[in-house]
């Protein structure tokens, strides 16, 4: 099997969150003076990395991690009713695991919210959960490969945005981007991914090479 790891973001990738998270922006846009943005801009923000959409709303750095702990905290309210991207995404997790991989979730959200979700769907089959900076992937990444004794090439992240594809390949592992989540099929497809799925069922054909 060439893969013996497979690291999932969480929001977009695993859980629904766009709508919630669309909401809980417009609720810190006034706190942190950030530029108000209409559901009629989200075609065109879904094009942008997270830096250019940091830029675009005018979000300075050092409130980036005040931002962001005082969105999980609102989120947490939302999580159990937060539903998969996907049907049979939790599913397809279950069959890799069946399938001998260990499988884990590297994410900028919270361990509790993502807890809160996984509980709520009865999906108790993540080997652990790490949680992250907003750019700090690549460094949780590498830190658990080394951790683990594993090579780089046995590992395969799943996530939906540009900057997972930065991550990934930064820490020197496949990425495997999701055509539902948050950033468009077009501008995933421009930061060349090792892999484009439209389906999480795609993820068993990858894995059991």
């Amino acid at each position: 099997m060439k893969y013996k790891y497979v690291f999932f973001d969480f929001d977009g990738t695993l859980a629904d969150t766009e709508e919630v998270n669309f909401v809980i922006y417009q609720k810190l846009a006034e706190k942190y003076n950030l530029r108000n943005i209409t559901i009629d801009e989200l075609g065109h923000l879904k094009k942008m990395s997270a830096k250019e959409l940091m830029a675009y709303v005018e979000l300075k750095k050092r409130y980036l991690p005040f931002m962001l702990k005082r969105g999980k905290n609102l989120l947490k309210q939302d999580m159990k009713s937060i539903k998969p991207c996907k049907p049979d995404i939790l599913s397809t997790v279950a069959e890799l695991k069946k399938m001998g991989l260990k499988i884990a979730i590297i994410t900028t959200n919270s361990k509790t919210n993502v807890k809160m979700f996984l509980e709520k769907h009865d999906a108790d089959i993540f080997d652990f959960i790490a949680s992250a900076s907003m750019f700090g992937k690549e460094t949780k990444m590498k830190r658990i490969i080394r951790k683990e004794k594993v090579d780089g090439s046995e590992v395969l992240y799943v996530g939906d945005e540009i900057r997972d594809i930065n991550a990934a390949k930064s820490a020197g592992i496949h990425i495997a981007s999701v055509g539902w989540g948050y950033n468009t099929v077009e501008s995933l497809k421009k930061n060349s991914p090792d892999y484009l799925i439209m389906e999480p069922s795609e993820l068993i054909g990858i894995c059991n090479v």
